[in-house]
């Protein structure tokens, strides 16, 4: 028995609610869909009742889904309507926005395309300009993004992207519990970090219990004038400065070495700034020949692994008196990259002994960064800032959804 075959007309494709389809004609490779009201009355877009009062009319013309390779537009008279709850303007529309020149299925499909490929294809698969794509795909997320007023963060963490070649900074401010970001600024200035804390609010701010971040002082005084929260200074942010001063002894070493040790020491980076727990035995024995030839960067390396060590430690006393004695030790190596690190530690000393009593740090945004990067690359650079911020909260931040 075959299947039932519901018969199809064009003028289906063009039901929408207070319309229906009346002609379409040709023009040159164009479609034009011809609309006809069904009612007398329009929509409150405020309350959603019938409006009998018209104050004027206008003719629009937008564009729609292309029928095969057609492209096409529909054509009809919407109304400005007075109503009695105080609204006066033009009536709402289940098919398109207000003043938009696309309907909200083919702004649908745009969207779909940006969330797969960059703009500039999405904007080529649908025949429209880069801006137009972009201004829809804007329009999209700000409908679906919880606004910062709707959320009640306690525990915060803040940090900073480069998003273009030079100084130039984004601020990302992610809430650790919720583990989404809640807010974007332009730049890396405590005036930058100031802007979140106004924008949330003096109470909510003076809520938030910790903020984890890295060594980087303007954020430290905004945190301080704004918030009563604990500074915790991210034990990564110590990880890459003490393999950084490692890597100086290094190179220095290096620079002075004999033809023998040279040959020994090329290439063995990752080795000596790796964690010894995670190379394998042969890693290991390899190091360890290294490390024989060299005593001022056998000492560096284990000075560099006596501190990675201490964050693992479990107990704040204990981990302070251990910091306290690494840092004595420093001095007595002499080994003038470590001792920067080490007067680094001390400048910021309740911040990293924090830590050992919150056990938060900012990894999780060092994973936003990767996708904030993907993004990035993905649209070959944001020449809209505005645009750029907002497909990071897309990404990464609380989306409704309504």
């Amino acid at each position: 028995m075959g299947q039932h075959k519901e018969v199809f007309r064009f003028k289906d494709l063009y039901r929408f609610d207070g319309f229906r389809f009346a002609e379409a004609f040709l023009v040159e490779d164009s479609i034009i869909v011809s609309l006809k009201r069904v009612r007398r009355t329009g929509t409150c877009p405020c309350c959603g009742k019938r409006c009998s009062s018209i104050h004027s009319r206008r003719q629009r013309r937008i564009r729609d889904l292309d029928v095969a390779t057609s492209t096409v537009y529909l054509e009809f008279i919407t109304y400005e309507v007075v109503c009695r709850c105080g609204y006066e303007g033009w009536e709402q529309l289940g098919f398109c926005d207000d003043y938009s020149r696309y309907t909200t299925r083919f702004e649908e499909r745009v969207v779909i395309f940006c969330t797969k490929m960059t703009v500039k294809d999405a904007a080529a698969e649908m025949h429209i300009s880069w801006n137009a794509a972009k201004n829809i795909d804007k329009k999209n997320i700000r409908k679906y993004l919880v606004p910062l007023d709707e959320v009640i963060p306690r525990r915060i963490g803040v940090d900073e992207i480069a998003y273009q070649i030079g100084q130039n900074y984004l601020t990302v401010v992610r809430d650790v519990d919720l583990k989404k970001v809640i807010w974007v600024g332009e730049g890396r200035k405590k005036e930058t970090l100031d802007g979140f804390f106004i924008a949330l609010g003096m109470e909510k701010s003076w809520n938030i219990r910790v903020a984890v971040l890295d060594m980087w002082d303007p954020y430290i005084a905004s945190i301080r004038a704004h918030t009563d929260a604990a500074l915790v200074f991210d034990k990564f942010h110590i990880a890459k400065a003490v393999n950084a001063a490692v890597d100086i002894v290094r190179r220095h070493e290096f620079s002075k070495a004999d033809y023998t040790e040279r040959k020994e020491m090329k290439h063995k980076r990752f080795l000596i700034l790796a964690r010894q727990e995670r190379l394998n035995p042969s890693e290991k024995e390899t190091l360890n020949d290294l490390l024989q030839l060299n005593k001022q960067l056998y000492k560096a390396y284990l000075l560099k692994e006596q501190l990675l060590d201490i964050f693992d430690e479990e107990n704040l006393a204990t981990a302070e008196k251990r910091l306290r004695q690494w840092i004595t030790n420093i001095h007595a190596a002499a080994i003038t990259p470590l001792i920067s690190v080490a007067k680094t530690i001390q400048h910021y000393w309740q911040g990293i002994l924090n830590y050992f009593t919150y056990r938060i740090t900012n990894a999780q945004s060092e994973g936003f960064n990767n996708k904030i990067n993907i993004l990035k690359r993905r649209a070959y650079g944001f020449r809209d800032l505005e645009y750029f911020k907002l497909k990071i909260m897309q990404s990464c931040g609380i989306v409704s959804s309504k």
